[in-house]
């Protein structure tokens, strides 16, 4: 080996090498994410929320999405956006038995990918 050019590491069959400094930064870099998904799930919780509550819905593929929720889904949405907002209010949490109890963060991203990818298709045509 050439000791002029960086080490790689060995890649899987029909991988490119990469060089261990972008393995680390990869390896940081996901830690990273996941420690901050993490705590960011954890303070959702303080509030009842999830990931997706926090969506502005000017988007027009966060309105379509939102539209095609199920009426009761759409109901628990706005009452956990209101008791986020009274906590916050009253400077208090959610109580520690219902934390984490609200279900899949991301409950509206597939129904954004599905409209967003639905515009994209009109606007072609």
């Amino acid at each position: 080996p050439d000791p002029t050019l960086p080490r790689t590491t060995y890649p899987a069959l029909g991988e490119e090498p990469q060089p261990v400094a972008m393995s680390f930064v990869r390896k940081a870099w996901n830690a990273f994410k996941t420690s901050y998904r993490k705590q960011l799930f954890t303070d959702l919780d303080k509030y009842g929320l999830r990931y997706d509550d926090l969506l502005i819905e000017t988007d027009p593929d966060v309105i379509t999405a939102i539209s095609r929720l199920s009426p009761r889904e759409r109901t628990l949405r706005t009452m956990r956006l209101k008791r986020a907002l009274d906590c916050e209010i009253k400077h208090s949490y959610v109580p520690e038995h219902l934390r984490g109890k609200q279900g899949p963060h991301r409950y509206l991203t597939p129904y954004i990918e599905q409209a967003r990818k639905e515009r994209l298709e009109k606007d072609v045509i």
